[in-house]
């Protein structure tokens, strides 16, 4: 039987020997007490900020916001004009305005809050804050010589002298509201701390093509989670055979997975009108908790297709069950390998950081599909499909070992 299934976008690429899948791969109060110190100044990323610690260190924050010391606490001023100082690190190691102002995270609405965001927000040399936010230079020579903390109550003053306009309180509410839910959101996710790092930066323009590769991704995540548990579970309650890859990789590795993808979605704050070239889906994706989610139920047409198929061949039997594991992780890698190309074309460096750990899953994940082939007897385990998913190239760890 042979499947084939056009779709606008690269993303869903087809099997040709039985099926088409697009699919996986599937603020805290605490301190920090190690010898080296590094936390990043936000709302978004403060670039430009001078900071000095209590070791004698000091320094300007870079583009991600990053700041380095030995020993708190640290001061943060823009020249002479003092925003606030820490005297321990946050857990998730993000400086907020809150933060600065020894205020709650939850305290957005917070006047004093509001003021420091507004004149922050304002001070951006190109005026898009989404790419974090680098105070222009006629601000830092405004500022020079002062020597006084931040008042919240002459922000206009600030304003006025610098020669910025100021946000209104709306817009920068918004702003920092964001930002603080999807830091504090992230660091909550099991997802490797490196990857955590790379997500923790501003935010690039994405291309269209960039956008729509988010929008599918997010399904096929969700699609190879729902697939390896559903089978999983039919064949234990069916024959009593645990086939341990497809649970494991579907509570583990799966549920990772969509979280990076949300996280992607949520960081460059895409609905789903951002989205072209595709039957858009009314799953409210980005807000839904994965065990909320209806499992193997879709909006997109294709992908539900694809699910059933899946499925009708995954319940023959334990190595179909296996077998389905292997194809999903083939069309996966391939997708992936098209799409990393396109996130670098935006200069998106936390979306090919997160496509690169979905890629590096997926081929871990064929050798445990492999494996388990092998394990029943079939010698040439995902060879024994074809040539099209008999890929002994594949690393079986991310540092390239076989």
């Amino acid at each position: 039987m042979k499947i084939k299934i056009s779709r606008p976008i690269t993303l869903l690429s087809s099997i040709a020997t039985a099926l088409l899948l697009s699919a996986c791969g599937g603020g805290g109060d605490s301190t920090t007490t190690t010898t080296s110190i590094t936390g990043q100044l936000v709302d978004n990323y403060v670039a430009d900020v001078n900071y000095s610690c209590a070791d004698g260190a000091a320094g300007v924050t870079d583009d991600k916001g990053t700041f380095k010391c030995t020993k708190l606490p640290v001061k943060f001023q823009i020249e002479g004009l003092i925003l606030g100082e820490i005297d321990t690190l946050p857990a998730d190691k993000q400086v907020f305005p809150q933060d600065l102002l020894h205020l709650k995270r939850e305290d957005i609405n917070h006047s004093d809050v509001i003021a420091m965001a507004r004149f922050l927000q304002s001070c951006d040399e190109d005026n898009d804050t989404k790419n974090g936010i680098k105070i222009d230079k006629k601000v830092r020579e405004t500022f020079k010589h002062h020597n006084e903390e931040f008042n919240p109550e002459d922000v206009e003053s600030y304003a006025a002298e610098a020669e910025i306009t100021l946000i209104d309180e709306e817009e920068a509410v918004t702003h920092l509201e964001h930002t603080t839910e999807f830091t504090q959101e992230l660091t909550q996710t099991a997802l490797p701390e490196p990857l955590k790092d790379t997500l923790l930066t501003p935010a690039s323009t994405l291309t269209q093509e960039a956008k729509d590769t988010l929008s599918y991704m997010g399904n096929e995540e969700r699609l190879a989670h729902d697939v390896y548990l559903e089978l999983y579970n039919y064949h234990l309650q069916n024959s009593n055979t645990a086939i341990k890859q497809l649970n494991n990789i579907a509570t583990k590795s799966e549920v990772t997975h969509i979280q990076t993808v949300q996280a992607l979605i949520n960081k460059y704050e895409l609905d789903y009108s951002s989205f072209t070239n595709i039957d858009l889906p009314e799953l409210g994706y980005k807000e839904t908790a994965i065990e909320d989610m209806e499992m193997g139920k879709y909006d997109i047409q294709k992908i539900q297709e694809l699910h059933d198929l899946l499925i009708a061949k995954g319940e023959q039997s334990v190595q179909d069950a296996l077998e389905v594991g292997c194809m999903v992780e083939v069309t996966d890698i391939d997708d992936l390998l098209v799409e990393i190309p396109i996130a670098q074309d935006s200069n998106a460096s936390d979306v090919v950081a997160a496509f690169e750990f979905l890629r590096d899953g997926s081929y871990s994940h064929y050798w445990a599909f492999d494996k388990g082939l092998k394990n029943m007897g079939i010698d040439e385990g995902c060879c024994s499909l074809g040539q099209e998913y008999c890929h002994p190239e594949y690393p079986t760890d991310t540092k390239g070992r076989r």
